[in-house]
């Protein structure tokens, strides 16, 4: 009985210290994304806080390969912004896919939680999205208030164990970038089109390419991208070319 007594607390202990590392580890990465999130704030650049937003993904949580996406509520569009693997920071604005007919995809968006995707529903996603990483990604909605206005999707060329706690860690994480992101393309959630936005509204009714705007007004591809689905969005409307129409009609581009 006393043996038995002694094994039990034994027991207790161990489960308590596992519980307590468990938690430690937890509040430490927590304090981690903390501090990353507050270098991604204090940059003004839009460019800069979407790659140190994907840096935090590889850094906190050691994926080698994430990329970053735009989602669109009202259409259900998932359009490619950049990625970021060994070979370096690449763009993915020629990506453009409904996220409906990619299922793991779309239901963690709905769920607005991270997602698992193991090999048993990876042939889902279009081989883009899985190429170099190994048989299972994750995918991250990132969040602004009752908007999802985006995702990331992440994987490893060595294998990886997913435990809750990575989870929880990974949703924190995205919480935090919807609030950023969220934040500059919902100002006051306003719906008035800002200049740059008309901007490009008036270069795309030209014909001009996403390269061509970003070179003449002297700023990034990936801003001209920005611009375009802001305006997208403010618009209510689905595509680049329903936006220059419904520009047109309101007389806002000529």
């Amino acid at each position: 009985m006393i043996v038995c007594e002694v094994c039990n607390q034994n027991t207790f202990w161990y489960n308590l210290n596992i519980r307590t590392q468990y938690m430690e580890g937890i509040f430490l990465l927590d304090t981690d994304i903390k501090k990353q999130i507050q270098s991604i704030s204090s940059v003004p650049s839009h460019d800069e806080k979407q790659i140190l937003a994907v840096r935090g993904f590889m850094d906190l949580f050691q994926f080698s390969r994430v990329g970053l996406y735009f989602y669109s509520t009202l259409s259900k569009i998932g359009e490619g912004i950049l990625r970021i693997d060994k070979q370096g920071v690449s763009s993915l604005q020629e990506w453009r896919e409904d996220v409906r007919n990619m299922p793991p995809i779309y239901s963690a968006i709905q769920e607005r939680k991270p997602k698992h995707v193991d090999s048993q529903s990876i042939h889902q996603l279009p081989i883009k999205y899985t190429n170099g990483m190994t048989t299972e990604i994750l995918v991250v909605p990132i969040s602004y208030s009752s908007h999802v206005v985006g995702y990331a999707c992440m994987g490893s060329t060595d294998s990886f164990t997913v435990r809750d706690s990575l989870l929880h860690s990974l949703g924190v994480y995205g919480q935090h970038l919807g609030q950023i992101f969220g934040e500059d393309d919902y100002p006051g959630n306003s719906k008035r089109l800002s200049r740059r936005e008309i901007e490009v509204l008036q270069k795309m009714s030209w014909g001009e390419s996403t390269k061509v705007m970003a070179a003449s007004l002297g700023i990034s591809e990936f801003t001209v991208q920005d611009y375009v689905r802001s305006a997208i969005r403010k618009l209510e409307v689905f595509n680049r070319v329903q936006g220059v129409a419904e520009a047109l009609r309101r007389g806002i581009i000529q």
